[in-house]
């Protein structure tokens, strides 16, 4: 059985060899698509609490129907919190459009710590694996930007 202290250095090492590929990668890269994805993750970070006040929000109708009965806005807040979590995928399926490897740096797969090496992998048929994810998160793109347009029209 291996320690705890084993288990934290393979992590470590493992970390480290996934930070040297994507820095040896990410150097190579233009200095508009290193931009680009530095807005991408910063987009996808402002994203995050989103997805958190959908979720709170959903929960919170679920009570009111679990102890009222009544079942307002119930189906229309969980719609909600998943079209936000479907729009935080979509940053990251665009960069990894982007910048042509899997996974994206903002994935939470390379956030996670684990034993485990991180399979880092480059190439232009990496744009379809990226545009398939920015397709998972089109449908909340296209819904928050619904609301977003509506709610300007009612402003105004």
């Amino acid at each position: 059985m291996k320690s705890t202290l084993t288990l934290q250095s393979t992590a470590s090492a493992t970390d480290l060899e996934f930070q040297a590929k994507y820095n040896e990668y990410f150097a190579k890269q233009p200095a508009i698509v290193r931009g680009l994805h530095h807005v991408l993750s910063a987009i996808s970070i402002c994203l995050i609490p989103l997805a958190a006040i959908a979720l709170v929000i959903a929960l919170y109708y679920t009570l009111v129907w679990a102890f009222t009965g009544t079942y307002t806005l119930l189906d229309d807040a969980w719609v909600s919190f998943g079209m936000a979590c479907s729009l935080l995928v979509f940053p990251w399926g665009l960069d990894s459009m982007l910048m042509r490897w899997f996974p994206a740096i903002i994935f939470p797969a390379s956030w996670y710590r684990s034993p485990k090496a991180i399979n880092f992998k480059t190439g232009a048929s990496y744009i379809f694996a990226g545009f398939g994810i920015m397709c998972a998160g089109a449908p909340g793109f296209a819904y928050y930007f619904d609301l977003l347009s509506d709610a300007l029209q009612k402003l105004f």
